[in-house]
């Protein structure tokens, strides 16, 4: 099936924030069928891939996570105590970078002493007094701009010892890792316990009530280190991914905050408004109209369906595909996941159903591939 083009409503800025499910891969089609029209709605608008590359009048955006929709109010405020927040982070995170780059002695103690079998203790033992004449530098470096220093530096000398033994067994099961090597792992352990002091800060309660600005500039901390962007929470309800890796050492937030500032991401955020609401409400409040458009990308129907603490299931499932049919008078386009129970709520409605994987999309009654994963469904 062959796409079109709407020029006039592509526009290029890139998304707010890495989000599970995000369509930046997937634009070109979504881009391609877009109708003609003026408004644009978004109930479901988690990294805003397709928000941030459409043009519009005027924007609507939802999102049932307050996280999500605090940053966005965040970066069009222009919150100062959040870019100052952001940014005194990504000092912390590069000066522990460059700390252990200057202090070569943990890596120098371990390689003397590799052979030896590392234990919790014998870490403890044999690097603790090092660690301590780092302390008050550790210190100076986390300035007392956030909450509870001490618990900066517990949790640095955690990480790190736990490394260190990890990486004893690694290289007794393996072989001896290069001296590069080591040196990243160390400090892995370092920026490890720097993360794991932010994701305290971002599950205390207390921050997240009385200092919005500061849980917001968490909050995007987290989701930019945290392994390969998860929603994970335990029972309590607390954030519990760890820190990405060695891959995640060298990266910085610096690029991305300079484009939160930017003019024109401002000038798009001037014409729009954002909501934290259950998509139903949201549409029912706001009433997108004849000559607007709605995109909808919600959770997947799947067994793993808790998106941000929320949990999407079958009947919101229905009453998405209920609205669409009966009260929706705005054209809309729905990317989801092809399941029995989707295809049942879809299937035979007078819609435009199409398949598509990352480069095709086909007419759904005249599909060859059974499997085929996406679908695209529109009124128009």
């Amino acid at each position: 099936m062959t796409l079109f083009e709407c020029n006039d409503c592509i526009e290029k800025l890139t998304p707010i924030i890495k989000w599970a499910g995000g369509k930046e891969k997937e634009l070109p089609i979504i881009l391609g069928n877009l109708p003609n029209f003026e408004n644009f709605y978004e109930p479901f608008v988690g990294g805003g891939s397709v928000f941030t590359a459409i043009n519009a009048k005027k924007y609507v955006i939802n999102d049932k996570s307050r996280e999500l929709i605090d940053l966005y109010n965040a970066i069009k405020s222009k919150d100062k105590a959040f870019f100052d927040y952001s940014a005194n982070m990504m000092i912390i995170w590069q000066e522990i970078g460059n700390f252990v780059e200057i202090h070569k002695e943990f890596a120098d103690k371990y390689r003397i002493n590799r052979n030896m079998d590392f234990s919790k203790k014998f870490v403890s033992d044999l690097f603790s007094s090092i660690f301590s004449a780092c302390e008050k530098e550790l210190s100076a470096i986390h300035r007392n701009i956030f909450p509870n220093q001490e618990s900066f530096i517990r949790e640095i000398k955690k990480n790190l010892f736990d490394k260190i033994v990890r990486m004893n067994k690694l290289e007794r099961k393996l072989s001896l890792l290069s001296d590069n090597d080591i040196s990243l792992n160390i400090q892995t352990g370092f920026l490890s316990g720097t993360y794991m002091y932010f994701r305290d800060l971002y599950n205390d309660e207390n921050i997240c009530t009385i200092n919005n600005s500061l849980h917001t500039a968490l909050f995007l901390f987290i989701r930019n280190y945290c392994y390969s962007g998860m929603f994970r929470y335990n029972a309590k309800g607390s954030f519990n991914v760890p820190y990405g890796g060695i891959g995640y050492n060298a990266k910085t937030l610096n690029k991305k905050l300079e484009y939160y500032r930017s003019q024109k991401l401002a000038d798009k955020l001037s014409k729009t408004e954002f909501f934290n609401l259950d998509f139903e409400d949201f549409l029912r409040a706001n009433k997108p109209m004849k000559n607007d458009f709605i995109f909808l990308d919600p959770p997947y129907d799947t067994e793993f369906n808790t998106y941000a603490r929320n949990t999407f299931d079958k009947a919101d499932q229905k009453r998405l595909a209920d609205y669409l049919q009966s009260e929706c008078e705005a054209k809309f386009m729905l990317i989801i996941k092809s399941t029995p129970y989707i295809l049942s709520l879809y299937k035979n409605k007078n819609l435009n159903i199409r398949i598509f994987d990352k480069k095709y999309l086909v007419s759904f009654m005249n599909r060859n591939n059974k499997n085929v994963q996406h679908l695209l469904i529109t009124n128009y």
